[in-house]
């Protein structure tokens, strides 16, 4: 796929693109999914009801830097730069460009508020006097564990990751190819497994996978151990709950399920393609940018799949939409009303 020297200009064009019906969809539906959860969830949520609201939150947030930043990923044979053609926030010093770059990989607390949410789960069916750690003082236990994790990831990439003299030298020609730009021009990081003047191994660089590689299987396995065991063990951990309780833990289940195997499809595999392809030095070049973008679709499907699977949402926005529809009948009669009113003067 190198010996082509065809650019990609169009395909960054579709990475801009992407991110901006991702920024659309996730604040309508991300707002909708925070009134209904605010002021029609049922008490049956609990503490989960803020959970819910933060995890809705972050996403929306995670969607705004995206189309602030414009990341962009290139893969290059042993390398891959991971990039921006805008000056974020007019910062033009050097020192200080890749910051907004580094800022933008900190969604990886998304995640971790993910394995959080399916850690309250495991503990309301087999533990359930553990949630009071997420009341009070506690719950300030679970935003330090997801700021860690976030900023591990950030920290991990904004250091480790850092474009050197021989990744400029590696990637040079290949961006004037495909971009028509000086890699040495744009806020940039970048990997590069092996020295492009000895061919050793640049293991500073590849400590940015490592890093990665942990922060990600971390949340993965605290996900996999909790549903495991809330799959092949909550029938009869729920056996003498009352229906209603019963629906609600199902329900529930059913849509961190959903809500993990969406970015597990349209994140962490192309995350994994694109960090750990540079290792096997395939003769490759491709704008994977372009499948890095898709995620930025996650949070608008996020609170979709919550809307769609929870009953107790269906029923809450049924019962705004009748109150609105009310509403709207009533003025319309008063306006009525007061027409009439006023043409027999």
């Amino acid at each position: 796929m190198s010996s082509s020297n065809q650019d990609y200009l169009f395909w960054i064009s579709v990475a801009h693109l992407v991110p901006q019906i991702g920024f659309v969809s996730s604040m309508l539906f991300g707002v909708i999914l925070l009134f209904l959860t605010v002021y029609g969830a049922s008490k049956i949520f609990g503490s989960y009801k803020y959970l819910l609201i933060a995890f809705t939150l972050l996403g929306m947030a995670f969607s705004t830097i995206e189309i602030i930043v414009f990341p962009n990923v290139h893969n290059y044979r042993a390398g891959f730069l991971f990039f921006s053609f805008k000056e974020t926030f007019g910062i033009t010093d050097i020192r200080y460009w890749n910051i907004p770059l580094a800022a933008y990989t900190f969604f990886s607390a998304t995640i971790s508020l993910l394995s959080v949410q399916f850690i309250y789960r495991y503990w309301a069916i087999f533990d359930n006097s553990k949630l009071k750690y997420f009341t009070g003082c506690y719950s300030l236990i679970w935003v330090g564990y997801c700021t860690f994790f976030g900023l591990q990831y950030a920290l991990g990439t904004f250091f480790f990751l850092k474009l050197d003299e021989p990744a400029a030298y590696y990637l040079r020609e290949e961006m004037l190819i495909r971009y028509h730009v000086n890699v040495t021009d744009l806020p940039s990081m970048a990997l590069v497994a092996y020295d492009p003047f000895d061919g050793s191994v640049r293991w500073f660089n590849l400590m940015g996978i490592v890093s990665i590689f942990v922060i990600v299987n971390v949340q993965y396995s605290i996900m996999i151990y909790c549903g495991w065991s809330m799959h092949t063990q909550m029938e009869d951990k729920i056996k003498n709950f009352s229906e209603n309780l019963k629906k609600h833990h199902k329900q529930f289940f059913k849509s961190l399920v959903m809500q993990i195997t969406a970015p597990t499809l349209i994140l962490f595999i192309p995350i994994s393609i694109i960090n750990f392809i540079p290792v096997f030095n395939f003769d490759i070049s491709f704008p994977s940018g372009a499948l890095l973008c898709s995620f930025t679709l996650y949070p608008a499907m996020d609170s979709m799949i919550v809307m769609y699977v929870v009953s107790d949402y269906k029923h809450a926005a049924k019962k705004a939409f009748r109150r609105a529809k009310a509403v709207f009948r009533d003025k319309s009669v008063s306006r009525v009303e007061s027409t009439t009113i006023n043409s027999h003067r």
